[in-house]
């Protein structure tokens, strides 16, 4: 069993891979999310239910139930995204588990996968139907496949341009949208009890990166899939530094105010706002950033 894990993402998800993960016993287990708790959250989760206030952060509220449910496990999370924990944490991982639902999210778990050399588990719900879910593993083996080599180049250079652009592309909203929910509670049970069964065997014997992908409408319900490393992926190699600029000063574009974020370029994509007049609409106009060995961004 595991030691110390990280896990990204604590909705319906994550609820479940925490859960389980507890009921193994897991001695240490760091959350991140930087979501609060909505109405809609509350039906759908296992820990987000009873006692839990619509407004508070969903690390706070899974916490509390957690560390009744687990006296043995030491619990641990922060209310931000999983690019903002602190390096020490992933620095004591040895497995992070991916329960986010965006591919920006998961492209930048696959640079700090490459940055802190770790193994990644990640899952996904839904697709065409509410009965569908993928787990799929990505070994700490520089040779395999990261998440961000599934992708069409085009796709991921969309998403290494929101970490980078000085300023709003046309598609950047759309990579923000929160996704439609697609699954139900029970497949989100079946579906984190599976990602925490291929952890626990593949950490021991699998070198290669693979997906599990379940549709329990079909008369063979799952199907494993075989990812092989693109050779264009910049997210190989030698990573030193981070791979996510700061942005240090910015301007709104539409009361003109310039002020000094100091946050993630993609964060302020995501979720900055003009101090003065909360506009969305900013640039970049200065930031900081240390390069990815033998990246070709």
């Amino acid at each position: 069993m595991f030691r110390q894990v990280l896990v990204a993402g604590i909705g319906a998800l994550g609820s479940e891979v925490v859960k389980n993960l507890g009921l193994l016993g897991c001695e240490a287990i760091f959350i991140a999310d930087a979501d609060v708790l909505e109405e809609r959250n509350i039906a759908r989760s296992v820990l987000l239910r009873e006692g839990a206030a619509v407004g508070k952060t969903k690390v706070s509220c899974a916490l509390d139930r957690l560390q009744t449910w687990f006296p043995q496990t030491t619990w641990r999370g922060a209310a931000v995204e999983i690019a903002d924990v602190e390096p020490e944490q992933f620095l004591r991982t040895e497995v992070l588990f991916s329960c986010v639902d965006t591919d920006l999210a998961r492209a930048e778990i696959a640079a700090l996968a490459a940055r802190y050399k770790l193994p990644v588990c990640d899952a996904g719900l839904g697709g065409v139907s509410t009965h569908m879910g993928r787990v799929s593993w990505f070994p700490d083996n520089v040779d395999a496949a990261c998440f961000a080599c599934l992708l069409p180049s085009k796709r991921r250079a969309e998403l290494f341009a929101v970490w980078e652009s000085d300023i709003h592309a046309c598609w950047t909203q759309k990579l923000n949208e929160e996704p439609a929910w697609t699954s139900t509670a029970t497949v989100a049970s079946v579906v984190a009890g599976l990602q925490v069964e291929i952890a626990l065997s593949a950490a021991e014997n699998a070198n290669e990166a693979f997906s599990i992908n379940l549709d329990l409408d079909q008369a063979l319900p799952y199907r494993k899939i075989q990812h092989r490393r693109s050779a264009d992926c910049p997210l190989h190699g030698e990573v030193s530094g981070t791979p996510f600029p700061i942005c240090t000063l910015a301007e709104c574009r539409e009361c003109r105010r310039i002020f000094s974020p100091n946050r993630r370029i993609a964060w302020l994509r995501r979720w900055g706002t003009c101090p003065s007049c909360e506009s969305r609409e900013l640039v970049i106009r200065e930031s900081l950033r240390e390069q990815l060995t033998e990246c070709r961004w």
